[in-house]
């Protein structure tokens, strides 16, 4: 029987260029047949089949082979911003590196970079400019740039997120009713595309349209092997499979069934690709059979790799980034540990996950904050809390968005804190989150003294009710989508089912049980002249201990409606140290996609997180 796997590592690969972050998965039963490099997707579709590809990096190296996955500079928990000049380049070089630490690190005689849309555009780049990369698997590639921009393009219509033209058209509505864009200082060069969220620069664009692999050949190797995965009604792009046969390489195809359902839906609702997993375990076990030794590359020393990178500003600013867990019942939390070189504030920030977004937040948002405030001198942490991200846990559960609100991912976040202060990293806190990240935040600030204040963005609940709120909000959507017809033809073509409802109807129920339970002591608070609402009693324990809320809302959001109904805005002189911001904006822009609305929530992050910077200074050194 073979033995499992070693869990996974989380390290930085240090090359010329900004910090790689790197998680690798040893293989089960000593040296690795292969080496495989995970190149990943761009933006939404990283973010959606991110879980996917660990469960696959996990499925690979229980076979045997040595598994690293990377984030490409610029994204994820990598150096780089997605502003930056030359990051085609940076991630053409990132590969480069990636594949030399395996060859020269783990002793991988054979490299195969393993590539998703742009990620096996990429991996395909590399290898043709001389990366030690000898085999490719390129999962729904095109042979040309253009195919995939073209797409980001139309995808970014489609949302009124494009170019930075269609950006300001788009949010021409917003503005007459009322959203004030100066405010939140709109910084989209010109030329620039954000697609669901996460920006190319008009640089990036132009390069990633100019690689053609009809053009850029790759050295002859005969001894080359390369499978070409097709995606959902997608064969594969012949042009592609072309251009790789005259390189001499041997060419193999596979259908690529569950793409759409692995990369491009909710992250809570992505599904691993298994089929396509196991074409690609069966043929890269065939590679590994097959490979002349005589032809294996067999490079020299590789880069370093070090447990933690050093990051700095132009200014000098510097701070440490460190991967960081635990060990829980529920599922050892993962997060990256973000710590100044020189402190300027005595607490520290804990980013919490979006839902099921992993630890990098909306948009790569908890990054940029993160680096943001650590150049300020602020210590944080972006946290992957139980079966989110890297965190261990069965996500299984996670498919029905109640299983967020349960009180056991509250009690995983004052461990963090339990650990974090045992580290010696702060006693005092600043908890901030979107959606479900937004609920533990209060709900571990009103159990945890030690927090003192929460930012808490388009909560999906204030105070939970059993998923009776959330039941509704879905019911609404549902029926929405039962009448029409393309989510029948969904649910006969196998890519979705009718069980929501079933959930859904069983939550209603038990909520109206839990209603009417509750009532006598609802007439026994209301006799005695005390709040018969809980979320009043809450804040009026928070400002009461001088422990500042921040609630911010953007767009069509179903709370900040029903908070509206309830008359919570025209009675927050009641709590002066709670706030409550909307940006309104005519559309469902839960996970914060419109550039515009990210740099107005940053502000508000920036105000909430300075304020507690100017309250908790370090204490001075006494002199000697």
């Amino acid at each position: 029987m073979t033995p499992a796997a070693a869990p996974p590592t989380p390290f930085y690969i240090q090359g010329a260029g900004d910090p790689i972050f790197a998680i690798y998965h040893a293989p089960a039963g000593g040296e690795p047949t292969a080496g495989v490099l995970m190149c990943p997707p761009f933006g939404w579709e990283d973010m959606c089949s991110y879980r996917s590809r660990r469960v696959w990096a996990q499925q690979l190296a229980d076979l045997g082979f040595g598994v690293l996955r990377i984030d490409f500079p610029g994204s994820g928990d990598s150096g780089g911003s997605a502003r930056d000049p030359d990051l085609v380049q940076a991630w053409t070089d990132a590969v480069t590196t990636s594949a030399r630490w395996l060859a020269a690190d783990r002793g991988c005689a054979r490299i195969v970079a393993v590539g998703i849309g742009i990620g096996g555009l990429i991996a395909y780049r590399a290898a043709a400019l001389g990366a030690p990369v000898d085999d490719l698997v390129l999962w729904a590639t095109s042979a040309r740039g253009r195919t995939h921009t073209r797409e980001l393009r139309a995808f970014a219509g489609m949302e009124g997120g494009g170019p930075v033209g269609d950006l300001h058209a788009g949010a021409g509505d917003a503005t007459a009713r009322g959203v004030d864009m100066a405010a939140g200082g709109v910084d989209m060069p010109e030329g620039s595309l954000a697609a669901a969220g996460y920006l190319l620069s008009a640089q990036t664009l132009a390069d990633l349209e100019a690689i053609d692999t009809t053009e850029l050949a790759l050295p002859q190797a005969a001894s080359r092997r390369v499978l070409l995965v097709g995606r959902d009604g997608r064969s594969v792009d012949e042009r592609l499979k072309l251009a790789l046969e005259q390189s001499g390489s041997q060419v193999d195809v596979a259908p690529g069934r569950g793409y759409e359902r692995m990369v491009m839906l909710e992250p809570q609702d992505s599904v691993p690709a298994q089929s396509v997993f196991d074409d690609v375990a069966s043929w890269l076990a065939q590679v590994s059979q097959a490979a002349d030794a005589s032809s294996v590359r067999r490079p020299g020393e590789g880069p370093a790799q070090t447990p933690s990178a050093v990051f700095s500003e132009g200014d000098g600013n510097s701070w440490r980034e460190t991967p960081f867990g635990l060990t829980h019942p529920l599922g050892d939390p993962f997060g990256v540990l973000v710590e100044p070189l020189e402190r300027a504030a005595d607490f520290c920030i804990v980013w919490l996950n979006a839902g099921p977004q992993r630890r990098t937040g909306p948009n790569r948002m908890w990054v940029e904050a993160s680096r943001r405030w650590a150049a300020r001198g602020v210590a944080s942490v972006r946290m992957d809390m139980a079966a989110i991200g890297d965190a261990e846990g069965d996500p299984a559960p996670l498919a029905d968005s109640r299983s967020f609100y349960v009180p056991e991912y509250v009690a995983q976040v004052r461990d963090v804190l339990d650990a974090l202060q045992a580290r010696g990293v702060s006693d005092r806190f600043v908890l901030a989150g979107l959606c479900a990240g937004g609920y533990w935040a209060l709900q571990a600030t009103l159990g945890d003294r030690r927090v003192a204040a929460a930012v808490l963005l388009n909560p999906g609940a204030l105070v939970y009710d059993g998923g009776l709120s959330l039941a509704v909000r879905e019911t609404r959507t549902l029926a929405q989508k039962a009448l029409r017809l393309s989510t029948w033809r969904r649910v006969v073509e196998g890519k979705t089912t009718v069980s929501a409802h079933f959930r859904t109807a069983r939550v209603l129920a038990a909520g109206g049980r839990r209603k009417a339970a509750e009532l006598p002591s609802r007439l026994k608070r209301r006799r005695a002249g005390s709040s018969d609402d809980e979320l009043d009693r809450d804040l009026d324990r928070l400002d009461r201990e001088d422990r500042p809320l921040t609630m911010v809302f953007a767009g069509e959001e179903p709370l900040y409606a029903r908070l509206v109904r309830d008359g919570l805005p025209d009675r927050l002189e009641r709590w002066p140290r709670i706030s409550l911001t909307h940006i309104e904006l005519p559309a469902d822009v839960h996970t914060l996609r419109p550039l515009w609305v990210q740099q107005r929530v940053h502000a508000l992050l920036d105000a909430a997180v300075g304020e507690q910077a100017a309250r908790w200074r370090p204490d001075p050194v006494p002199a000697a």
